[in-house]
């Protein structure tokens, strides 16, 4: 069949960009690859510095890492400083052995162990021991990794022989399951793992045992009206007694990738079904207004204690099992989820390099002027997501409260960096995202931040029994503390950091990390259950499309391994195969398809009109922000490309209708507006309803924007302006470039404030400005019809010198 008289005309609105996570949606759940763009970005030359912007001078810091251009001695370099790593974790780990097993964790100054209920209390912290060899368990795939089989395999052992849940110790649900739990069943997979080399064949899922024996100590927590589980549980007598009845987001949102692994191993779906109806009530939960979730929530009701929302400490981790829950499942549902409030984040929660905490039901108040260190694992987040350039500016400012501090990050500072909490427990969030960002980037400045944090480690922590955590980051009081985390996470990233894929344990693209960078195999995703999701496994009666999730989240490659019909990959089977063509669903079958879907199409990117073109499809510019797309099948370089022009006609039909529809949505819940002007001279004085934007800083009663009028020149703002504009409100029509590039050249020119007047006379007063993406614009800047638009101007050229514009937010509306 012939597609020769197939024609589509599309006519798109470009002004409305995609975002990232748009994006990555469309490549993660069509199994299309984005190559060359995000290859781009995850090199470095798309808003990644390639070079070492950082400068050491500390003599006693050994000298800097050479540039890149050196590869042997850079990895001669790195060799070395994974050999620290693993050395440092082995004086900790021997420490703890000698000193403190089988306590929960070592006391390193006074070189004793902590024991709950004999050691002096410290509150809620201690409801994460309970006596159930913390440090211990929650190390044992931290051998794996550092590729210390036989002390793994001593270490298990130890574990069988001695772990008991049997206790009247009321514990941390969401610390017992991160650490304990996850780290039972991290264990458990490098075991498997040992297994699979002839190793450890003795090993008969003892760890599987116990991870199904505190399981179910933890489930009548979620015996609940709203099925989120209550916040503590008594190991022995369950929730008798306990009356909390308050928990965080991340207690409640961060038991899915544990939970849903365990159902996978043992075919019994409870557990993975209890995880997922919590995460999935506190995201339908979530507060209209912002989009985000609060931070702590009554388990009875379902109403938020506290709205105040951010990426931190209270919420941190149930972003990170949004994402990483996809992966685990194949359920795209769990990237919907992640997608959606990932977008919200970056609409109110990120400014610049900056992590607020806001209201969430007034998402432009911001609630607390500091940060905390726990949120230095965001760009790993942005990483995942796509977002390289905000990644680093992010981390980059994380790192530079660490490196002021001597490369001890503060667990909370102001937002002039200035200390809040001086104590630093050697946590693992920074280097977390060093080594994240340095996958995706092969940027070296990574590595050396890396080897930087863990120097100081070593000069200002190391004791003779461990490492000990910081009182006060600026006198280098110490703390007699070693939380387990210190083994299970930041000696682990620090050696995947600097250490040769060769000399880890595992293949780590076969493994993500949970929370508390416990292994989960990839491969259970196989496991999938209808009972669970309601829909059949992902090796059912379909392809399968598997992707490691560094190659899938990280490096930007979008590799896909495909497999017959119905047959499930081998866990030892390759997890990508660079030689496999790239395939899509369609209508069931497989189908050769082009690398460009719609929501990925730039009409600036001239692979992307290369691409259209092949397809017999041609741009044809309407003036102002519109394009219209035409489709002649007969142009096309080959029937199946004049197919998949029809495909790509159809996608982007579709997509440019639910973005119609999305916008129209939004309106409805826009805060209106104003743009007054006044003629100082002539005591006129007008005003206009506005649309606001979408980007820079938002209008509120108690901040409006006053300066003197200017019309803009050149008038639509694309270039660098060559009038001057400091100080004052620019005026600007729409057309030839985004709202959001105008408003920057405003800016860069010194201007206040800009008003951007719209060159259709149908516009509509309530137009929402759309941006970029990219939170560096500081001014405000509102929209005007274009009938109010010429009222102002007017004004204005009868009384240029006098006539003045105030932006501000509009009066509350009245039914």
């Amino acid at each position: 069949m012939r597609y020769g008289a197939v024609w589509w005309v599309v006519i798109l609105l470009v002004q409305a960009e995609k975002s990232n996570f748009e994006r990555l949606k469309d490549i993660v759940t069509s199994n299309i690859p984005l190559v060359e763009p995000l290859i781009r970005s995850a090199r470095g030359r798309s808003g990644v510095k390639a070079s070492n912007e950082h400068h050491f001078h500390q003599s006693n810091e050994g000298p800097p890492l050479p540039r890149r251009e050196d590869k042997s001695e850079f990895e001669k370099r790195k060799e070395v400083l994974a050999g620290q790593a693993k050395k440092m974790f082995f004086h900790a780990y021997n420490s703890y052995m000698t000193h403190a097993f089988p306590a929960d964790e070592l006391m390193p100054v006074s070189c004793k162990g902590r024991v709950r209920g004999l050691t002096q209390p410290r509150g809620e912290v201690d409801d994460a021991l309970g006596r159930y060899m913390l440090t211990l368990v929650d190390t044992l795939d931290t051998l794996v990794v550092l590729n210390e089989y036989a002390e793994f395999e001593d270490a298990v052992k130890l574990v069988i022989r001695g772990l008991s849940f049997d206790t009247d110790l009321v514990v941390n649900l969401f610390e017992a399951n991160i650490r304990i739990l996850g780290g039972l069943l991290g264990g458990h997979a490098g075991a498997l793992h040992l297994q699979s080399q002839g190793k450890m064949m003795w090993y008969s899922n003892e760890l599987l045992s116990l991870s199904v024996d505190i399981a179910d100590r933890f489930l009548p927590a979620f015996d609940t009206p709203t099925g989120i589980p209550i916040p503590k549980i008594n190991l022995k007598f369950g929730i008798f007694g306990i009356t909390d009845n308050e928990t965080c987001t991340a207690c409640a949102g961060t038991l899915y990738l544990e939970f849903a692994a365990l159902s996978r191993y043992t075919g019994n779906v409870t557990y993975e079904g209890k995880a997922r109806a919590a995460l999935e009530f506190l995201y339908n939960n979530r507060i209209p207004t912002s989009d985000l979730p609060g931070t702590v929530i009554n388990v009875n009701n379902g109403q938020w204690v506290r709205k105040d929302t951010s990426i931190g400490a209270g919420i941190d981790s149930y972003y990170e099992y949004l994402i990483k829950g996809y992966i685990v499942s194949g359920d795209p549902r769990f990237w919907d989820m992640f997608s959606r409030q990932y977008q919200a984040t970056r609409r109110y929660v990120l400014r610049g390099k900056f992590l607020m905490t806001i209201h969430g039901q007034v998402p432009t108040t911001r609630v607390r002027d500091h940060q905390d260190s726990l949120q230095a694992f965001w760009p790993g987040v942005q990483t995942m997501a796509g977002d390289i350039s905000e990644a680093d500016r992010v981390w980059e400012h994380y790192f530079k409260v660490s490196k002021k501090n001597q490369y001890t990050l503060p667990e909370a500072f102001l937002f002039d960096e200035r200390m809040y909490w001086p104590q630093y427990y050697l946590r693992p969030e920074l280097i977390e995202s060093s080594y994240i960002l340095y996958q995706a980037t092969r940027d070296p400045k990574y590595v050396e931040a890396g080897a930087r944090i863990m120097q100081a480690m070593e000069r200002r922590c190391r004791v003779m029994c461990g490492y000990s955590s910081l009182k006060n980051t600026n006198t280098g009081e110490l703390e007699d503390r070693l939380d387990s985390f210190v083994l299970a996470e930041t000696f682990k990233y620090l050696y995947l950091l600097f250490a040769d894929p060769s000399e880890v344990g595992v293949d780590m693209e076969k493994y993500v990390f949970t929370t508390e960078a416990h292994l989960i195999p990839i491969h259970i995703q196989r496991f999938s259950n209808e009972k669970v999701n309601g829909s059949k496994g992902v090796c059912e009666n379909r392809g399968v499309y598997v992707w490691t999730w560094i190659e899938r989240l990280i490096f930007g490659r979008y590799t896909t391994s495909t497999f017959p019909e119905n047959v499930c990959p081998d866990e030892d089977q390759p997890y990508f195969n660079r030689n496999l063509k790239l395939v899509a669903h369609s209508g069931g079958k497989r189908q050769e398809t082009s690398s460009l879907r719609a929501n990925d199409f730039d009409y600036r990117n001239s692979e992307h009109v290369a691409i259209l073109r092949s397809m017999g499809i041609t741009l044809e510019p309407l003036g102002g922000d519109r394009i219209q797309l035409v489709h002649n099948a007969a142009q096309a370089h080959s029937e199946q490309l004049g197919v998949e022009g029809v495909i790509f006609m159809k996608e982007i039909t579709d997509h440019a209708n639910r973005l119609a529809q999305s916008q129209k949505a939004q309106l409805d819940n826009i805060p209106m507006k104003e743009v007054m002007v006044t003629s100082l001279q002539m005591g006129t004085k007008l005003t206009f309803q506005a649309g606001k934007a979408m980007f820079g800083p938002e209008l509120t009663p108690d901040n409006p924007v006053v300066g003197v009028a200017i019309q803009a020149d050149p008038p639509e703002g694309c270039t660098k302006l060559v009038n001057s504009v400091a100080g004052r409100i620019a005026v600007l029509f729409r057309g030839g470039c985004m709202f959001v590039e105008k408003v920057r050249m405003v800016q860069e020119a010194g201007g206040i404030g800009a008003v951007i007047i719209d060159n259709s006379v149908d516009s509509s007063a309530v137009l929402a400005m759309s941006g970029d993406g990219n939170n560096n614009v500081y001014i405000p800047s509102l929209f005007l019809n274009k009938e109010d638009g010429e009222a102002l101007l007017d004004l204005y050229r009868k009384d240029r010198p006098m006539t003045v514009i105030e932006l501000r937010d509009a009066p509350p509306r009245t039914e």
